[in-house]
């Protein structure tokens, strides 16, 4: 099987090459079923065992938790499994048995018996006057910067927003050298306390957050738990921003303001699940608000609604590594019993649903705080792609309506290149004034990933 041909056929086409999507590839390689993995990055390992490209070395500066010794496992059983990586791959359209994708400029097809959908997920942002100062960026983004290619994004650091993904930007903008000034963490110490069940009934968790504990108090970092960023100054870029305390609900408490000097604020407010593939092949999803937004549905073997597609990690509700890994077996011993006639072990079961209930656990002491949408002036942008400002988006409701739909009607609104991956989980919710409403199910259109104009008109059948 050649990865210069423009069609590829495989027993099994897996798209993303992560925690879920190695693990699952791992053991169906072992099984003898052929295997092909798409993947957008230059490397596998997704966000979470984000590699550095070939030829650059981290030289120990930057420091790894724990859980990074199963991460390195499974990168090391990976490079050895006999499985196909096609990188750079963007996936833009989908039907059962077949996976369209751009690469290298050329329209390619993977045509499958099984798809196993893996893609992971994406930052929650919540909008904030200056959040769209160059400087300011996700906390994901951070990382891509800092372990993915090396980059020292600045001197200053900020990190704000909410959940477990705050530490290791923390620790991985130390390990390059950058001051973290502050670390806001906009959920209370008491509501965290809800996490402790499962740190606590978790070895390696205890072991995790004894770590990051040692790393910011060996940095002088401090942890502010119901802080968060309210606005962000400069000229031409981030130089200023203004931190302050909330409520319960995430709403900013005014006249708890302080300043603080800095050019590089990383927001991370949790992230959303990638169901765009799934919802383009017709499997059915539900919304739920702590594990992320809406999340493919899936049975006690991982299968979707749709025969012959599968789905592990963050598809499903976003969980972590660990989850993932233990659904991508799962997923794996599930295919294996449809293609050879086996049956799933009940061990496979039980490991990914008690890693799925203590990351439920853990989610639930940091769901997305209602309040923070009122962090956003009338004059914020809150879409980039259109240049909506929150006041748009109200006016457009009240004219059409209050679903996603009708405020795009009215404003254009999650009509960009994005399609509303930036702006979705936030928009509805600024415009109607409901942070607890259930965000409307996305509309999905092909291409579902930006592809040039050329790689749809020459797609393969």
């Amino acid at each position: 099987m050649s990865v210069d041909d423009t069609i590829l056929d495989a027993d099994v086409g897996i798209v993303g090459a992560g925690p879920g999507g190695m693990a699952a590839a791992n053991v169906l390689a072992q099984a003898g079923l052929s295997v092909v993995v798409l993947d957008e990055g230059m490397r596998a390992g997704g966000q979470i065992y984000r590699q550095l490209p070939e030829g650059l070395v981290n030289h120990g500066k930057i420091a790894e938790p724990p859980s990074h010794d199963g991460g390195h496992a499974l990168l090391e059983r990976f490079a050895a499994a006999k499985v196909t990586l096609v990188s750079h791959a963007t996936v833009w359209d989908a039907a059962p048995g077949k996976l369209w994708f751009e690469h290298g400029e050329r329209s390619r097809l993977l045509r499958c018996r099984h798809i196993v959908l893996a893609p992971g997920g994406y930052d929650r942002c919540v909008p904030f006057p200056g959040w769209t100062l160059p400087g300011v960026v996700t906390a994901g983004a951070l990382q891509v910067m800092v372990r993915g290619f090396g980059v020292v994004p600045g001197r200053r650091a900020l990190v704000a927003g909410s959940g477990p993904l705050l530490l290791p930007t923390v620790t991985a903008l130390l390990g390059a050298g950058v001051e973290v000034v502050a670390a806001l963490e906009a959920s209370s110490r008491w509501r965290a306390l809800r996490a402790a069940p499962a740190v606590l009934g978790n070895a390696l968790k205890r072991r995790e957050a004894m770590w990051y504990a040692r790393q910011l108090w060996k940095a002088g970092v401090k942890l502010r738990w119901g802080w968060t960023v309210f606005a962000c100054e400069g000229d031409g870029r981030v130089q200023r921003a203004i931190i302050g305390k909330v409520d319960a609900d995430g709403r900013p408490r005014r006249g708890t303001e302080l300043k603080l000097d800095v050019d590089v604020v990383g927001a991370g407010f949790g992230l959303v699940p990638s169901v765009e593939l799934a919802l383009r092949l017709g499997c059915t999803s539900r919304f739920d608000a702590a594990r992320g937004g809406h999340c493919v549905v899936v049975d006690e073997q991982q299968r979707t609604s749709v025969p012959g597609v599968f789905a592990a990690g963050e598809i499903c509700g976003i969980g972590g590594a660990e989850v993932a890994a233990a659904e991508g077996q799962l997923v794996a011993e599930a295919v294996i019993a449809l293609a050879k006639g086996s049956t799933v072990s009940a061990e496979a079961q039980r490991r990914a649903q008690k890693e799925r209930k203590a990351a439920d656990t853990m989610l639930r002491a940091f769901a997305p705080l209602p309040g923070l949408a009122e962090l956003a002036r009338p004059d914020t942008i809150v879409c980039r792609c259109e240049d909506v400002t929150r006041l748009g988006a109200q006016q457009a409701a009240q004219l059409h309506g209050d679903s996603l739909r009708a405020i795009k009607v009215g404003c254009r609104a999650g009509m960009g290149p994005c399609q509303a991956r930036i702006c979705g989980p936030s928009l509805q919710a600024m415009a109607t004034g409901d942070g607890r409403r259930a965000m409307d199910l996305p509309v999905v259109q092909v291409p579902v990933k930006p592809v040039r104009t050329e790689t749809m008109l020459d797609a393969p059948t």
